[in-house]
């Protein structure tokens, strides 16, 4: 599956410590190998830009909060946002 990813993912992607990166790099991959599983669509946030699926990530210095979408389900996965609490 082809990601994309957006400015904004990637300044808070290159911002995390060694260890978060590397759980968040699952995440990814888990969601680039299969964007339709109920782990990947569990959660669905709707604001005034659109929406958007959220995957939260459990980190041990902390969770991170992955927002992606898939407009074209034949199209690439758009990696949106990542907040790091």
């Amino acid at each position: 599956m082809q990601l994309v990813a957006t400015p904004e993912f990637r300044e808070a992607y290159e911002r995390l410590a060694q260890a978060t990166l590397e759980q968040v790099d699952q995440a990814i991959l888990r969601l680039a190998d299969d964007p339709s599983s109920a782990w990947a669509r569990q959660n669905r946030v709707i604001g005034e830009q659109g929406a958007a699926w959220l995957i939260i990530i459990r980190c041990r210095t902390g969770d991170c909060a992955l927002y992606w979408d898939q407009p074209d389900p034949t199209g690439p996965v758009q990696l949106l946002l990542l907040l790091a609490r």
